[in-house]
């Protein structure tokens, strides 16, 4: 694949991230992908990230770099957000995908491309005052808002998604998780942990920042070590300053083992480093992932690491475990394995380095292209596009009918599949979008829906201008004729919800004509109270088992009470249909086909029905126009 890469922010190349940035871009083009980096202007000619792996002398990787302006962070931001997505959308042949390395530090306000962003962690949602305040707001409550608009979104741990899904409010099964990987390291040393001369440190790599990397809470605890013990491990900590890096260095000063504290700085030959380490120690109070501990894992040197987030997750049965925010339970776990009796500590060291082989960069990068050579592929491998928050199909009116057939003879999973037609009164009744409310529980429902289609030519015009576009409008009036039809031919049976008995009557007759042999399991124009639980409908519809269930009450009742019941049916599938049997019937008549093609069926209908429609579409055709121009201005 051509792949356009972000590669920002890079770090200056010493942080976890940009760690992540380098190996993601070797392992892709190990894998033959042709790459572009996108990197600060920073970012010199001759540095480590743009050297193409087993290239020429100094052959380097096609770059794009961003605006000298874009130094600083705030401006960086501002213009990967808005000014980026314009250059991508003009260069948009030129590349199958684009891939973002630090999707919760920079994203677009919209994606020209199919993306895979790469979430590391949610760390300002745990720890309040990592960031100064502006920053903080950006993290919480911008940055997520447009993330979530990327094709797909990638976790690097589960724990990750789980705050993904809980923060940022993501459905689950829009999140992938793809461990990081885990570079050629160099065999164990020999001796191992706790022998003279090498390899009897406790190191701790990150960078000097706090609160956040808890430094501070691992040198008291080190303080608390009998004298002989820290003597004979001395701790070392390795990373540059960072935020607020001022506060580590003075509770070194003050700890009673200050002599042998060891501060290293950032550090190049990390390997050296390695090799004089005896244990590790990882006592950060939230990471994403925690990369050194699987290194040190591969090494051969055990661990000891906080029990909460991803480093609980990756921990496994290998490393010891302790809580972070408890000097005691530091200290605790640090003496425990400093003395570990030695065959305890070998059963220890041999799972740690079966552990690591879990964790490959190219598994990870084949994951991305596997997200991104599917972009679009929603539940059952259906493309989709993403309107106001709400998955919609990707598929014509035939390819929506034979969809419901299988959704109707898949087997019954305790719980109804949940068919929708999104049309422009759908949205106009769930989505929220100032100055305008909604309802959050309809919303809900149709954005966990296992098939949606577009009802509307408003709906297809705009995923058009969002360039993502829907091929056709399928309605639920079309929608159920052709159902019908094909349930017959499959044998499969159809049950009614609501509607006046003769409405359904007439509307049954005729579609007996249209397709001969049709199963109905039962026709029910039962008066529904949302607000009552009503057990015996549910009974009806259970005792008849039906594949399809039509629910013929209008938006959003029916689908309030579609979403209320999902779990308590006992059918393959159930779908919305609101006035299509009066349409069957032929009670009312439906708009000539140019203006269903022009999206002004909606202006037939108030000629119909002025008194009683003409107030619920005009607020309708505002509140979507306005919640258009949100969405065409980068908002969800």
């Amino acid at each position: 694949m051509r792949l356009l890469v972000s590669c920002i922010p890079y770090d200056g190349g010493k942080s976890g991230i940009s760690v992540y940035v380098r190996e993601v871009v070797r392992a892709l083009h190990a894998q033959g992908h042709a790459l572009t980096l996108l990197v600060e202007p920073s970012v010199a000619p001759g540095d480590g990230l743009l050297a193409v792996p087993g290239g020429a002398p100094g052959e380097t990787f096609p770059t794009v770099r961003a605006p000298r302006w874009t130094g600083r962070a705030v401006f960086s931001m501002v213009w990967h957000l808005f000014a980026l997505p314009f250059w991508i959308a003009r260069r948009r042949g030129d590349f199958d995908g684009f891939v973002i390395c630090a999707a919760n530090r920079r994203v677009c306000f919209r994606y020209p491309l199919p993306t895979a962003a790469t979430v590391h962690d949610l760390a300002n949602f745990h720890i309040p005052g990592k960031y100064s305040r502006l920053r903080m707001f950006y993290l919480a409550h911008i940055l997520p808002f447009f993330a979530r608009r990327a094709t797909h979104l990638v976790a690097v741990s589960g724990a990750t998604k789980a705050d993904m899904v809980r923060f940022w409010h993501c459905r689950d099964e829009d999140v992938a998780v793809l461990y990081n990987g885990l570079g050629e390291v160099k065999a164990p040393a020999r001796g191992g942990a706790g022998a003279e001369g090498s390899r009897r440190s406790i190191l701790y790599i990150s960078r000097i920042e706090h609160p956040g990397k808890n430094h501070v809470r691992l040198i008291e605890a080190y303080g608390r070590l009998p004298r002989d013990l820290a003597e004979a491990h001395p701790l070392v900590l390795a990373g540059a300053d960072w935020k607020d890096a001022e506060a580590v260095h003075e509770a070194a000063a003050r700890s009673p083992h200050k002599d042998l504290v060891r501060f290293t700085g950032f550090v190049d030959d990390i390997e050296a480093l390695w090799a004089e380490t005896g244990f590790y120690v990882f006592p950060s109070l939230f990471e994403g992932f925690g990369l050194s501990l699987v290194e040190a894992m591969a090494r051969g040197v055990p661990c000891a690491c906080s029990g909460n987030g991803s480093l609980g997750e990756i921990a496994s049965d290998v490393a010891l475990t302790f809580d972070p925010g408890d000097v005691d339970s530091i200290a605790a776990a640090l003496k425990e394995l400093l003395m570990e009796p030695e065959a305890a500590r070998a059963r220890r060291v041999a799972r740690g380095l079966e552990h690591a082989k879990s964790f490959s960069w190219p598994d990870h990068a084949r994951g991305m292209v596997r997200l991104l050579s599917g972009a679009g592929e929603g539940r059952q491998g259906l493309r989709r596009t993403t309107l106001f928050g709400i998955p919609v199909a990707k598929v014509t009116e035939a390819e929506a009918v034979e969809h419901i057939v299988a959704l109707a003879k898949a087997p019954r999973k305790g719980r109804a599949a949940f068919i929708a037609t999104l049309n422009v009164d759908f949205v106009s009744n769930a989505v929220s979008g100032w100055p305008f409310g909604g309802n959050s529980e309809l919303w809900g429902y149709l954005r966990d829906a296992d098939f949606v289609t577009a009802d509307g030519m408003p709906i297809v015009l705009l995923s058009k201008l969002l360039r993502d576009p829907l091929p056709e409008r399928v309605t639920g009036a079309d929608l159920a004729p052709a159902i019908c039809r094909r349930f017959a031919e499959e044998g499969l049976s159809v049950y009614v919800l609501g509607g006046s008995q003769p409405a359904l009557d007439e509307a049954f007759a005729k579609l007996r004509d249209m397709a001969p042999g049709l199963k109905v399991a039962g026709i029910d124009p039962a008066f529904v109270k949302l607000d009552e639980p009503q057990p015996e409908i549910i009974e009806r519809i259970n005792a008849a088992r039906p594949d399809l269930l039509f629910v013929a009450l209008g938006n959003p009742k029916q689908e309030l009470w579609m979403g209320r019941n999902a779990a308590r049916l006992e059918a393959g599938a159930m779908i919305g249909v609101g006035g299509t049997f009066n349409f069957l019937a032929g009670r009312v008549r439906r708009a000539p086909a140019w203006m269903q093609r022009c999206g002004l069926e909606w202006i037939y209908r108030i000629i119909q029905e002025p008194g009683r429609l003409w107030k619920r579409y005009a607020y309708g055709l505002v509140k979507f126009s306005w919640l258009s121009l949100r969405a065409l201005l980068g908002g969800s």
